[in-house]
């Protein structure tokens, strides 16, 4: 049986540029190989992860774009902070269940959606 999600792979044409972007939005990142390769996006030990892979040495996925979905405490000071380095990004919208959310792009086209 399964025992639990150990992560989920996703490629990238510049790896280090997208640990630099998820660095700059204050994600948890972790490199452990100088050609960013592998690194990982997330809480690794006994929680899951996203592991970025360099496309250029593995290839193209197979699918889509993701969407990956964060959780903040304060969603419009978020989207200042994120703003406010750069990071091209709407303000918080109402989403159709309801909540608040930011909705927006990495580097590598991913979809990526803030919630508190």
């Amino acid at each position: 049986m399964i025992k639990r999600l150990e992560c989920v792979n996703i490629t990238s044409k510049d790896p280090k540029k997208l640990a630099e972007f998820y660095q700059t939005m204050g994600a948890p990142v972790s490199v452990q190989d100088e050609n960013y390769d592998g690194w990982h996006l997330g809480n690794v030990g006994d929680q899951s992860y996203i592991c970025v892979w360099d496309e250029n040495a593995w290839g193209k996925p197979t699918g889509g774009p993701l969407t990956i979905v964060f959780v903040a405490d304060d969603l419009e000071k978020t989207y200042e902070e994120l703003k406010g380095k750069g990071v091209a990004i709407g303000p918080p919208q109402r989403a159709d269940w309801g909540g608040q959310e930011l909705v927006f792009n990495d580097p590598d086209g991913n979809i990526l959606m803030i919630l508190t």
